[in-house]
């Protein structure tokens, strides 16, 4: 047990925690219920990436490469590596200002500190060291748990509206399951996924138990995200305006649910913040060395990967610096999703064709349930992904 619960604890990152915060906030409990299919897919998905790392004992990237060519590889590798680096500048801005609302300092001073920290321990503590401590901070996600009974939610409503879709014709719900389906399956978990396998060396025989952890994760990571929507339904319904980035969203519970939830849900952006900014570096480390070719891994020493650290650097730099440019963070995420939400359709076809594959897969190709699931989870990302494009053309809403 570790990689999976490890992967879908940092799928919540603090630009994703904006989304289901702005969810909530328009739709109430209105889409709890997309959160058991938006599991399933996960589960399925993040399956596949599993069984790519431990079978094929390699990541996604260099599989690319080996079967289908370095370029093919750099195609897929290089839309993520742009969706990292602004989510990391993103998520940088976020951390600062909860930090900012916890310690009454200027969110600025934090950036280049908490990128510097964060940075050290990629390259001097070793995969293993890393990779115990993701897990270890992985239980504080249950602080927006612990908001979600702060609030005193009408629990019948969320019951019924959790097990009772109640699907509303309009623009605005349409964007907000648009948002939430982005904001869950990101691309980097995946990649991310299949490293830790390879890191691990598991073998064969601890695929079922790999897929029981990855089921364990994929429940937790949407538990987490079930919460915040909740709170922010309870809270924030009707309150909305103004709140554009998690660090307002945990300010304005201060007077609207006590000092304690603002406080609780800043320092859970915070942790959010730690275990997602470094897997989104080391996963865009890991897959454009693969892509290319390079030696990587994090066991290595700096002199080994050279190319390897200078990307996870650069990664860190470059997202600092573009949270310092005080881009509004809306807009970063906003466009940082619409990047994903195009990269996960061929991501997703790479998938199904490579778990598909018994050159790669050899006997633990896709069974029937995983493909079913799997190109209609492609098909349904494909139809948001031509939506958001028809609405940036035309200007619809």
């Amino acid at each position: 047990m570790g990689p999976g619960i490890v992967s879908g604890a940092s799928d919540n990152d603090p630009a994703g925690i904006v989304t289901y915060i702005q969810i909530g906030a328009t739709t109430g409990f209105g889409l709890l219920w997309l959160m058991a299919l938006s599991t399933v897919m996960m589960y399925y998905l993040e399956e596949m990436s599993t069984r790519l790392g431990v079978v094929a004992k390699q990541g996604i990237a260099r599989i690319l490469r080996t079967h289908f060519g370095p370029v093919v590889a750099v195609i897929v590798v290089v839309p993520l590596l742009v969706s990292n680096v602004i989510s990391i500048g993103a998520d940088l801005a976020g951390t600062g200002a909860a930090l900012e609302l916890v310690t009454s300092i200027a969110w600025e001073w934090w950036i280049l500190p908490v990128s510097l920290a964060l940075g050290v321990v990629l390259v001097y503590a070793g995969y293993r060291v890393v990779s115990r401590f993701l897990l270890l901070i992985t239980p504080l996600f249950f602080l927006y748990v612990i908001e979600g009974f702060i609030v005193h939610p009408n629990w019948a409503a969320v019951v019924r509206d959790t097990l009772l879709p109640s699907i509303r014709f309009t623009p605005g719900y349409f964007a907000a399951a648009l948002g939430l389906l982005g904001a869950t399956l990101t691309p980097y978990i995946f990649f991310w996924q299949t490293t830790e396998e390879v890191e691990g060396r598991g073998t064969v025989n601890d695929l079922a138990a790999e897929a029981t952890d990855v089921a364990v994760g994929m429940i937790y990571s949407n538990l987490i995200c079930y919460f915040i929507i909740l709170v922010a339904g309870v809270v924030l319904l009707g309150h909305q305006a103004g709140i554009s980035t998690a660090a307002e969203a945990a300010a304005s519970l201060r007077p609207l649910a006590g000092p304690a939830a603002g406080t609780i849900f800043a320092a859970a952006i915070v942790v959010s913040g730690i275990m997602s900014i470094p897997v989104m570096a080391a996963c865009s480390a890991y897959a454009l060395a693969e892509a290319f070719g390079w030696v990587e891994g994090l066991d290595k020493k700096v002199w080994q990967a050279r190319g390897f650290y200078v990307v996870l650097g650069g990664a860190l730099a470059v997202g600092a610096a573009i949270a310092l440019l005080r881009i509004p963070p809306v807009a970063l995420m906003f466009w940082s999703q619409v990047l994903n939400g195009w990269l996960l359709v061929p991501l997703f076809i790479v998938l199904l064709l490579l778990s598909s594959d018994r050159r790669v897969c050899r006997g633990h190709i896709n069974r029937t349930a995983s493909l079913v699931v799997g190109w209609g989870t492609t098909l349904l990302t494909l139809a948001l992904a031509l939506l958001t494009l028809w609405q940036l053309a035309t200007g619809a809403h």
